[in-house]
């Protein structure tokens, strides 16, 4: 499985807000990693793969909403390895489900509903599970995803002076800040919260990566009202992006990302030839209608 998934292009993304100030803007093209396992996802998997192998694990179990990115790629790759995946989902079983959790379903994923409040629980107390069953938190937020996330920094061919990427846990925030530090990046990492809790995300980063506070920022003001939020600006800016630049684009997280980008560039948030690469975080099952 690892064969098949290679180094993510850059692919330049040339603008009049862009090339007018003499700034560049690349994209790291993490979605094509896999038409599946995109994104961030796979690299919060890859190390947690090996630890379940090394630890002769073959259950595992982990949370998410109905249209997780995490969930979808996970049940996926416990469908091609054989292993029993349990999935806590914040919904209700009388519920239409999602094209995400049809996947899931039919990867032989099992799916246990709770309802939110037990499910914000469940982010503290994990479900009493059997020994032989490992427990991966929400989104995959986990040291060794951490140590995935670092791996970008090793594909990137010169300096950025910013390095943005969606976030929602800020777990790829803090294995970018933590990569840029290994591998001589000196670019400051920036998160575009994509949902209405940066207060909470800048604890967890501060706590996964205590020593560089001055390295990292979270933007906030493009959750365009909340996680999963969406209005009719954020549509025709999705859809022009993939017209004109043949970029898919979903607008829970990568369609919020970009659309910040590129408005904070109109707006002059950043300097005149400063050189930006944006991380496309993969995982389009926000964009995927009930049908």
């Amino acid at each position: 499985m690892f064969s098949l998934l290679q180094n993510s292009p850059v692919q330049r993304l040339s603008l009049d807000t862009t090339d007018n100030r003499n700034i560049v803007l690349d994209i790291k093209r993490d979605d094509l990693l896999h038409p599946i396992i995109s994104g961030n996802k796979w690299r919060k998997l890859k190390y947690l793969l090996l630890l379940i192998e090394a630890k002769g694990y073959r259950k595992v179990a982990t949370m998410g909403g109905a249209y997780s990115n995490f969930i979808h790629s996970l049940s996926y790759v416990c469908h091609l390895l054989g292993w029993q995946c349990d999935l806590y989902i914040r919904a209700f079983p009388e519920q239409v489900l999602t094209p995400t959790l049809l996947d899931c379903k039919r990867w032989g994923a099992n799916l246990h509903y709770v309802d939110r409040k037990s499910f914000r629980e469940l982010r503290n107390n994990p479900p009493g599970l059997p020994d032989d069953v490992l427990w991966i938190a929400e989104g995959g937020m986990h040291e060794l995803s951490i140590l995935g996330l670092q791996e970008i920094m090793m594909e990137l061919n010169y300096q950025y002076d910013y390095i943005v990427i969606a976030t929602a846990t800020g777990t790829s925030v803090a294995g970018l800040v933590e990569g840029a530090s290994a591998y001589q990046q000196k670019a400051k990492i920036i998160g575009i919260s994509v949902l209405n809790n940066a207060e909470q995300q800048c604890q967890d980063i501060s706590y996964l990566t205590p020593h560089a506070d001055d390295k990292w920022s979270i933007i906030e003001g493009y959750e365009f009202g909340g996680f999963a939020k969406n209005n009719s600006e954020l549509t025709r800016f999705i859809s022009q992006m993939e017209q004109q630049h043949n970029i898919a684009l979903e607008p829970v997280y990568s369609g919020k990302s970009f659309y910040a980008v590129i408005d904070m560039v109109r707006s002059g948030k950043f300097a005149n030839n400063s050189k930006i690469l944006l991380i496309h975080c993969g995982g389009l099952q926000g964009g995927r209608p009930i049908s």
